[in-house]
């Protein structure tokens, strides 16, 4: 990998700081400019149309929002600098500041990696003989497993919830046929 760290912006006024961290503004960011495209795109259509998403893509466009201000934005409201005005600065971490992990703090290895394409693979074999329920139960329990988890109970329920969360979205809310 590589030691680049994108910088973190810091704002203060008076006590406050906002301190936002512009790497993880990528994805949300990437998923509100795909919200407006596909909104000038889509806005002119009639509301029985196929490709109106309407109150999903405004659920996304949301969530994109939420996941800014809970991921890549903090405010720290005990500042001591005792100044009031406005001042903004660029910090990036030194590279030799990063913690340092081992090998078996490493979770995301290239066997990992290797393991996570076969069982991918394995995943969409085993579809349609098997169905969704069945195999995106155990592709999410194997999944969560090959990363970490350890609790039979946390895995257990993470993947029988997220498989029917995914279910019900699909088929019962949007309506796409088996």
């Amino acid at each position: 990998m590589t030691d680049i760290t994108p910088p973190v912006v810091n704002v203060s006024a008076g006590s406050r700081t906002l301190e936002i961290d512009t790497g993880e503004l990528l994805f949300p960011g990437l998923v509100l400019a795909f919200c407006l495209f596909y909104y000038w795109d889509t806005h002119t259509l009639p509301d029985l149309s196929m490709l109106y998403a309407g109150p999903l893509l405004y659920m996304t466009a949301a969530l994109a929002v939420v996941t800014v201000f809970q991921q890549a934005v903090s405010v720290d409201g005990s500042g001591d600098r005792g100044e009031s005005g406005l001042g903004i600065a660029m910090v990036a971490p030194a590279p030799d500041t990063a913690a340092e992990t081992t090998s078996d703090d490493q979770v995301f290895t290239v066997r990992n990696a290797a393991l996570l394409v076969a069982l991918t693979t394995v995943y969409i074999v085993a579809l349609e003989p098997i169905g969704f329920l069945i195999a995106t139960t155990g592709y999410l329990a194997v999944t969560l497993y090959l990363f970490g988890e350890e609790s039979l109970f946390a895995l257990t329920l993470y993947s029988i919830g997220f498989t029917f969360l995914l279910w019900f979205v699909f088929i019962e809310w949007l309506g796409v046929p088996v």
